[in-house]
């Protein structure tokens, strides 16, 4: 008799070796399947690797052309922007003739270079800037109650028992009327002394319009625009004083944007020969909003607005 355990030590035997045989078979069989699949793969990632290499070189290429149609262009701007710069002059000469303009610098930190390159063309337009006033907007957004009241008083009010925001309304009413008539009991020593401004010029000449130079460095915070140079330029207007707000076009027209709310003029690119020609035309009437930022209506006025001006002169 067969041992029942040789039997099914052979049947298990059988079993495993059927197994390996088929497992050696799937091997054998898919190999060259695999290597198909691999050979396929490295076909697909070199033919993806050189249409990249093409598409690089493409872009290359036409980044190289845009820099050259770039540099161009900026070249061609530039002439005319010495062409304009050249020509300027001779349209506002004699524009703003017997006019007196003062020009307020929203913060110590204001282009100084740029309010003289304004006061020179103003000058060239035939106006005369006798006063340049500089804010310190943190000084006085600083200021309590009693502070504002002692002030009111150096500047000659009466304060009496009315209400804080009246007197803060009181005292820019009478810095606006110490621009448009002059100071002859010089109350700007009392802003000075306080730290509000610092003065540059002669305080004795009334002034007739005033043009407002954005911060340049440092972005005005909101709260200051409102606090210090809103409720300056609404007492200037309504003290009969004209008021143009600029800036330079190297900023976002975000920074004037909060003054066109009062539908001031203004021009976001004073720093530019267009620029100086659209603040003339707003300093004449021509009012707007002018620049090449989002809020802005028209980049310059026409050129012929400009002749028109010289014939009915």
């Amino acid at each position: 008799m067969v041992d029942i355990r040789l039997y099914i030590g052979t049947l298990i035997a059988v079993l495993v070796f059927f197994g390996l045989g088929i497992l050696v078979g799937i091997g054998v069989t898919r190999e060259p399947r695999a290597e198909q699949l691999y050979q396929r793969i490295e076909r697909q990632l070199r033919q993806y690797r050189e249409e990249t290499a093409r598409e690089l070189k493409k872009r290359d290429e036409q980044i190289k052309q845009l820099d050259s149609e770039i540099s161009l262009l900026r070249s061609k701007l530039k002439a005319n922007e010495q062409f304009v710069e050249k020509i300027s002059p001779l349209l506002v000469q004699g524009k703003l003739v017997f006019r007196n303009i003062a020009i307020a610098l929203a913060t110590p930190d204001t282009d100084g270079n740029l309010a003289l390159r304004i006061q020179a063309f103003l000058e060239k337009a035939g106006a005369k800037v006798p006063l340049r006033i500089t804010l310190m907007p943190e000084t006085i957004q600083k200021v309590d109650a009693l502070t504002w009241r002692k002030i009111a008083e150096g500047m000659g009010l009466i304060v009496g028992n009315v209400d804080d925001e009246t007197v803060k309304n009181g005292v820019w009413k009478r810095v606006a009327l110490l621009v448009r008539y002059g100071d002859p009991q010089n109350y700007w020593r009392t802003l000075s002394k306080a730290g509000w401004v610092k003065i540059n010029g002669n305080t004795q000449t009334p002034v007739g319009s005033v043009v407002l130079l954005c911060a340049g460095q440092n972005r005005r915070d909101n709260e200051q625009i409102k606090m210090v140079d809103l409720p300056l330029l609404r007492a200037l207007k309504s003290a009969g004083v004209r008021v143009v707000v600029v800036t330079s076009g190297s900023f976002d027209d975000e920074v004037i944007a909060p003054y066109q709310v009062e539908e001031l003029p203004t021009v976001d690119h004073v720093d530019s020969p267009l620029g100086l020609l659209s603040l003339v035309a707003a300093l004449l009437g021509h009012r707007d909003y002018y620049g090449f930022g989002e809020t802005a209506r028209r980049p310059f006025p026409e050129p012929t607005w400009f002749v028109q001006q010289s014939r009915q002169q």
